[in-house]
């Protein structure tokens, strides 16, 4: 048996805040896992150690790449569930919202291939017989600290994505405002990375920003989202007549 009003009924619910909230928390494990296989790997300021240390613990490191790579998947998925959170608060900022979050996935996803260079590089002899060995380990770490640097510039893609989404909550009715203003505050001292000195400088308040992240899919755990008044939230989203039609089998 099947039944017309489904549709309408789907289109009408949000997407369940705890599973939200799940997939967000999923992805803060990842991506701490990722960030655990690979510590102390990398020795900024001296390419033999980190020649020495990817050699030495390669299965670790591209161990790291691959959870990593989990990690940003996960937020691609939990970007389209965000997405249909906001919709009915207004559908061009929740695409907006969503765009930046794209393309700052996109942007790690293509940075971590700077991180995979190293290991490809170090581990292929002939390279070194051409090139020398310091030549070789140079290069492995000067594809590390531009991995850092594309991350850094992700980060401000994620900023736009944390002051649009502030602002959704700010004009949603089943978000607390302080939680809009939080995620807005943090998006602007995100956008330090756009000159790093800065954001060194200030990475206190940058830590403070970061937490953030963390109170919303908290909050839709322990609250969850009053379907009532998501359904009555200000929106340019047409609703979805309600279809009715004979069951038939």
């Amino acid at each position: 048996m099947t039944n017309d009003n489904t549709f309408a009924i789907e289109a009408s619910s949000p997407p369940s805040p705890r599973v939200i909230g799940v997939v967000w928390v999923l992805y803060f494990l990842t991506g701490a896992l990722g960030a655990l296989l690979t510590r102390g790997i990398i020795v900024s300021t001296d390419a033999a150690s980190t020649a020495n240390n990817i050699l030495t613990h390669a299965s670790l490191y591209r161990a790291g790449f691959a959870v990593d790579l989990v990690a940003n998947l996960i937020y691609v998925a939990l970007t389209a569930l965000v997405f249909g959170l906001f919709r009915r608060v207004n559908l061009t900022l929740a695409l907006l919202a969503a765009f930046f979050s794209l393309v700052g996935c996109t942007v790690q996803i293509m940075g971590e291939l700077l991180r995979l260079a190293p290991s490809v590089v170090l581990a292929n002899p002939q390279l070194a017989n051409a090139f020398g060995t310091h030549q070789v380990q140079a290069s492995a770490l000067l594809s590390v600290i531009l991995y850092r640097s594309v991350f850094q510039i992700s980060f401000v893609l994620f900023a736009c994505f944390e002051l649009v989404t502030g602002f959704l909550i700010l004009k949603s009715t089943f978000l607390p405002r302080w939680l809009g203003w939080w995620w807005m505050a943090a998006g602007i001292t995100w956008l330090t990375f756009l000159w790093q000195p800065l954001a060194t400088s200030i990475w206190p308040l940058l830590v403070a920003g970061g937490a953030a992240e963390l109170g919303l899919p908290v909050w839709l755990l322990v609250k969850g989202v009053d379907s009532s008044k998501w359904r009555t939230s200000g929106s340019d989203v047409p609703s979805v007549p309600e279809v009715r039609g004979t069951d038939s089998s």
